[in-house]
C-alpha cells in the first residue's frame, strides 16, 4: 500500500523581532520568511520535515538554524544502505560538531546554537529526531499528543515557574552534554503530525493547536494576535492513503 504526504510550512518573523533565526525543512526545501506546500508519493525516498529554532545573537542563530538544517536536507539526500536509530543518532553527533566548529572560526558565532526536531518518513516507516524545545505534535482520531519531550528546565524540574525558554540541550552544545531523542514511530492513514517552533507552543493553547493542526497559517496568525514575540515556524503533514486523486510526484506552491 502506498501513501501520501500532503504538507504544508511557514516560517514567520512574528511581531517584535528584527529578523527570523528560525528554519524549516519541508520535502527538500529550506523554507525562511516563506510557505511551501505540496504532496509527496511515500514511492519516493526518504521524505523529510524539520524545524530549527536558532539562537546567540542577531546573526547566530539564523547561522546555527540554517547549517543544521542544511546538514539534515544533504544527509536525507545522500544516506544509503540501512536508516533507522543508529545512523540519525550518527548525523546528529556529526551535526553537534559541525555548529562547534563554525561557531569556533567567528567571534560573532561563538554563542550560536539551535533545537532540531524532525519526521523522517520511509513509506509505513516514520522516525523522529528531538534535540530541544521545538515541539512535534500528532493528532490521531481528533485528539493532540505531544510526542517530542521539551530539553528545558521547566521540564526536567517540573517547575512551572522556570522560564519556559530555558534548555539545557541543543545544536552547538558541548559534547559531553549532548544528546539526542530518536524514536521510532508506526504512523496510521489518517494522522497529522505538526512540528513547531516555541514561537508558536508558548503563546497558542493545545486546543486550538489540535483544531488547527492542519492549518499552519492560521496557527502562525494566532501566535502573532497573541503578541508574535518571537518567530513563528509551523510545519503539518498529513499522513494518507493514496487514492486517484493524490499525484504520485511532489507539487509545490509559493
Amino acid at each position: 500500500m502506498s501513501f501520501v504526504l500532503i504538507y504544508q510550512a511557514i516560517s514567520d518573523v512574528g511581531c517584535l523581532r528584527q529578523n527570523n533565526e528560525d528554519m524549516a525543512f519541508a520535502a527538500g526545501r529550506l523554507v525562511r520568511d516563506s510557505m511551501e506546500c505540496g504532496e509527496v508519493s511515500s514511492k519516493d525516498a526518504y521524505t523529510a520535515f524539520a524545524v530549527a529554532d536558532g539562537m546567540g545573537g542577531y546573526e547566530g542563530g539564523e547561522v546555527a538554524s540554517e547549517i543544521v538544517c542544511r546538514s539534515f536536507r544533504l544527509f536525507v539526500k545522500n544516506h544509503e544502505g540501512e536508516l533507522g536509530i543508529p545512523q540519525l543518532k550518527k548525523w546528529a553527533v556529526e551535526a553537534n560538531n559541525l555548529v562547534l566548529e563554525t561557531a569556533s572560526l567567528r567571534q560573532e558565532l561563538a554563542e550560536m546554537g539551535s533545537t532540531f526536531v524532525a519526521l523522517l518518513f520511509d513509506g509505513a516507516k516514520l522516525w523522529m529526531v528531538n534535540i530541544g524545545d521545538s515541539r512535534c505534535y500528532r493528532v490521531r482520531n481528533g485528539v493532540l499528543k505531544q510526542l517530542s519531550t521539551d530539553h528545558s528546565e521547566r521540564e526536567r524540574t517540573g517547575n512551572a515557574d522556570v522560564p519556559s525558554n530555558l534548555i539545557y540541550n541543543f545544536m552547538g552544545n558541548a559534547p559531553d552534554l549532548f544528546f539526542s531523542d530518536v524514536t521510532e514511530l508506526t504512523p496510521i492513514p489518517g494522522d497529522t503530525y505538526l512540528l513547531c517552533s516555541d514561537g508558536l507552543s508558548d503563546l497558542v493553547e493545545a486546543d486550538e493547536i489540535e483544531a488547527l493542526a492542519s492549518e499552519p497559517s492560521k496557527l502562525t496568525d494566532m501566535a502573532k494576535q497573541a503578541g508574535g514575540r518571537d518567530n513563528i515556524t509551523v510545519i503539518s503533514i498529513e499522513y494518507e492513503k493514496a487514492n486517484s486523486e493524490h499525484c504520485a510526484t511532489i507539487r509545490l506552491v509559493d
